[in-house]
């Protein structure tokens, strides 16, 4: 299944007078010389490519208009096809933004042949969503792949015909490793056919060994992985978080939106790990001790903030936050409670009952307006 430009198709069901017309997204690094990040179709028709300068830009093609990047917003709805995704299989993966693979074999007492399955997938995205999304049917993923981006409704490459229809498509669309990409070129190898006749071995000295096996299987559409269950173990969650623009750690109210995550679900935390990545890329973590988990929410996002800044050092702009939470069925308690953690047990409950009687105005603790 793929969405195509569903940033774009975002952006156009919020406002309708987006649609049919070129569109670009402004590069979340500031400075200078603005430049654009992602282009859609009808922009590219006019010659615009990512990376363009904003002001030429808008001088070629005077109907072009850019705007404000909101990859929050984005991954939210990659996380909403994800959702919609389990209705209809349990195995399946996400890849690029609004692309997934997804096992129908196996579904038919449910929802009858794969085509039909697919189809109706089709309609109901559109129904629930508002999303034009187009589909490939083939028992090779890289095969079904490259048919849902061919197509422009739903295309399906019959068995044994995998390796005629990948033939003609480029090599660079696999996204190979910058320097194999390079060196195919160099050897007059731009096409999946002019891989497909070649022998193992012969392949293995063009690249790394372990990984030409999987390389061949891909281009002659041999390759059958066998999907993983999309949804996570019905104990955990995982929430991401894109800042743009990036922020310093200070800057970043991240006890509050632990806050939230602890109050979107009635369960109760019984492992946290917090991860980051600085702008420059390096990756950071933390586990919560088991000490904190004691702690009622209200204590608790606290002490996360207090943790990530007390780790977060190197004086760099951080651009991404994931929480990883294991629930567990009741409030776990200290066998000696403090009485400030009695305190902020009772208010729980008075919030809760605040935030179910008004679901529409945020009801947060005093820290909750700052950090």
């Amino acid at each position: 299944m793929r969405i195509p430009e569903l940033p774009f198709q975002l952006a156009s069901q919020r406002d309708s007078s987006l649609r049919d017309r070129p569109l670009a997204f402004l590069a979340p690094e500031g400075g200078r010389l603005r430049v654009l990040w992602l282009v859609n179709g009808r922009a590219r028709a006019e010659g615009l490519r990512p990376g363009d300068a904003m002001d030429p830009a808008l001088a070629q093609v005077p109907g072009l208009r850019v705007l404000d990047p909101q990859p929050q917003t984005w991954w939210e709805a990659q996380s909403a096809f994800g959702d919609f995704l389990q209705d209809w299989s349990p195995q399946g993966q996400l890849g690029r933004m609004g692309e997934a693979l997804v096992e129908l074999g196996g579904t038919g007492r449910l929802f009858g042949p794969p085509k039909d399955a697919a189809l109706r997938m089709r309609r109901e995205l559109a129904q629930r969503y508002g999303w034009d999304g187009r589909g490939g049917l083939s028992a090779s993923a890289t095969a079904a792949t490259f048919a849902a981006r061919a197509t422009r409704d739903l295309e399906e490459v019959p068995s044994g015909a995998e390796a005629a229809f990948l033939a003609p498509r480029p090599l660079a669309q696999l996204e190979l490793a910058p320097r194999l990409g390079f060196r195919f070129r160099r050897l007059g190898l731009r096409l999946l056919g002019d891989l497909q006749p070649m022998p193992l071995p012969v392949l293995a000295q063009l690249m790394p060994p372990d990984e030409a096996p999987k390389l061949l299987a891909q281009v002659r559409g041999e390759d059958r992985p066998r999907l993983p269950l999309l949804a996570e173990p019905n104990e955990r969650s995982t929430f991401r978080w894109r800042l743009e623009p990036p922020c310093l750690p200070e800057e970043i109210p991240l006890a509050r939106w632990v806050l939230e995550r602890l109050w979107s679900e009635r369960r109760s935390p019984r492992k946290l790990f917090l991860a980051w990545w600085d702008l420059d890329g390096q990756p950071h973590r933390w586990n919560a001790p088991e000490t904190d988990l004691l702690e009622p929410p209200l204590a608790l996002a606290p002490l996360v903030r207090r943790a990530f800044l007390g780790l977060a050092l190197r004086r760099l702009l951080v651009h991404r936050l994931e929480l990883r939470l294991t629930w567990g069925l009741g409030q776990a308690v200290p066998l000696f409670q403090d009485d400030r953690s009695a305190r902020l047990g009772r208010l729980e409950r008075a919030m809760a009952g605040l935030r179910k009687r008004f679901p529409d105005a945020p009801v947060r603790p005093a820290w909750g307006g700052g950090h």
